[in-house]
């Protein structure tokens, strides 16, 4: 959560992946003075100083005109999407391509920098935001890192806002079920509890098992309740008006995501009819199992609150539609797996197309009549 990615695009043999391995400090992607070593685009996460976690993305060459290179700028594209820093890799001189990547970083408010790849390590250069330098070069390459450093906006606010102060205590609702990872906790619960930490407060950890006896033993020393959203019937009818309530979820919604268009797009499930189409986004990739909440227990949930027949489809990790507008409604997961820039830019497809999106613990707040009582 919270990493920054940086995307490094280009020309075919600009020296994307020779900037990417400089980066990296480790040999990442391929280089060759074979036309297109990059076929496909190249993750890799590493840390810089003062930023924290950083995924690098080399991508392939923004001038493919190769068999495949319909499906490869598409993944261009969406990786440009997601790059909260683009740099732009070139020769000397910028040409049309890369004035038009340039135009598409200043549009959409993206940071970038421009860095001229040379062979000449003796005539490095930096103005402002542009950089001659030979991307093999230790030396300019830290240039440009010190430039990222500038760039980077580190987000200083706590995913739990001003809900939690310091010394407060916290009930954290935490079913570990069966597809949960063997001695470790889920990635949203980790993040929440080091942001209560964070917040100087107190963290106290339950099960579904045990959630009842430990709240009735804190009782009004509490100053919230956090569940996993597919128990928040069960959380709510325990703990009623007493104690302000949430979810890992809706948190995630709200600083990841759009929580306003969420809370809109979760009320215009009392519109579907019979035929109507929902599409079930999850950021991240996994093995399912007949407890899933994405792929089963959300479906249940719209089937039994509609009575429509609806259908469903599903796609996970990067893969989007190719028709957006087939769908009444989009019903996306908290996104915790990657950074704003990702979910905002799936917000903005549902916007652009007119359908309603939502998220998976602000839609079950609504089916279960407690939309109105949770806080985020």
């Amino acid at each position: 959560m919270n990493k920054l990615v940086i995307g490094i695009f280009g020309k075919i043999n600009s020296g994307k992946s020779t900037l990417l391995n400089s980066l990296a400090k480790e040999n990442v992607s391929i280089v060759s003075g074979v036309e297109g070593s990059t076929s496909d685009s190249v993750y890799k996460m590493t840390e810089i100083d003062d930023i924290g976690r950083v995924q690098l993305i080399d991508t392939a060459g923004y001038d493919d005109k190769g068999e495949l290179a319909k499906e490869r700028l598409s993944k261009v594209k969406k990786d440009f999407e997601l790059s909260d820093i683009v740099i732009i890799v070139c020769k000397e001189n910028l040409d049309e391509i890369d004035e038009f990547y340039i135009n598409e970083c200043k549009k959409n408010n993206k940071q970038f920098i421009i860095c001229h790849n040379i062979l000449n390590n003796s005539q490095l250069k930096v103005q402002d935001n542009e950089f001659w330098v030979n991307v093999q070069d230790i030396n300019g390459v830290d240039s440009i890192i010190q430039k990222i450093k500038q760039k980077s906006e580190k987000r200083e606010d706590n995913i739990l806002g001003d809900l939690v102060g310091s010394h407060d205590n916290v009930l954290l609702c935490m079913p570990q079920d069966d597809g949960a990872p063997t001695g470790r906790l889920i990635l949203p619960q980790s993040v929440v509890i080091r942001a209560i930490m964070d917040k100087g407060g107190v963290p106290i950890i339950s099960t579904k098992e045990n959630f009842e006896s430990i709240y009735l033993n804190f009782g009004n020393k509490l100053k919230l309740v956090i569940t996993d959203s597919s128990i928040f019937d069960y959380v709510s009818g325990i703990v009623g008006n007493a104690v302000p309530l949430t979810s890992f979820s809706v948190l995630f919604a709200k600083y990841n995501g759009d929580i306003q268009t969420f809370v809109d797009g979760a009320e215009s499930i009392a519109s579907m009819q019979d035929g109507d189409s929902v599409l079930i986004m999850e950021a991240c990739s996994h093995t399912l199992s007949h407890k899933d909440i994405g792929s089963v227990l959300i479906p249940n949930l719209i089937k039994k609150y509609t009575g429509k027949n609806i259908s469903f489809e599903f796609l996970r990790g990067r893969d989007e539609p190719q028709d957006w507008k087939k769908y009444k409604l989009v019903v996306h997961c908290g996104g915790c797996t990657q950074n704003s820039a990702f979910m905002l830019a799936r917000i903005n497809k549902c916007k652009q197309n007119n359908i309603p999106i939502t998220n998976y613990g602000v839609l079950i707040a609504k089916i279960k009549g407690i939309l109105d009582k949770i806080v985020y």
